[in-house]
């Protein structure tokens, strides 16, 4: 069975709680995710923050020009995240329904890679067709 480590990416952009909306939503957007860890200058988890989160403030400040946002305004203090060794399959039982589509992945507490629902499609998929029934 394949673990979360087999399917994580490493690459993922660095935000921090001080930095200001928009350039964690640039960095977000360099990587193409929706969604993703705040952590401290150590790597260790400290938030989540999303574009959903940040959809009404960017909406409500760009009507009004109520000045800068920072992250740590904005984010989830107590982010989800999941281990390097969860079994993709415990994953996406997880993933299942209205829960997360993107997961940090930390070990001893430092945030090492992000796994996506993508990710875990493809995984089920490649193990689908392996399956002998087709």
């Amino acid at each position: 069975m394949r673990t979360v480590k087999q399917i994580m990416t490493t690459q993922f952009p660095h935000v921090f709680a001080s930095m200001e909306l928009t350039q964690a939503l640039d960095a977000m957007n360099s990587y193409g995710v929706f969604g993703t860890p705040v952590i401290d200058q150590e790597g260790y988890l400290i938030g989540f923050i999303s574009e959903q989160q940040m959809l009404k403030p960017l909406l409500d400040n760009s009507y009004f020009c109520n000045g800068q946002l920072a992250v740590g305004d904005l984010m989830s203090t107590e982010p989800l995240s999941v281990s390097p060794e969860m079994n993709v399959v415990d994953l996406a039982q997880l993933m299942d329904g209205n829960k997360p589509k993107i997961y940090p992945v930390v070990e001893h507490g430092k945030v090492i890679g992000l796994v996506t629902r993508g990710r875990v499609i493809q995984a089920l998929k490649q193990d689908y067709l392996s399956c002998s029934c087709h």
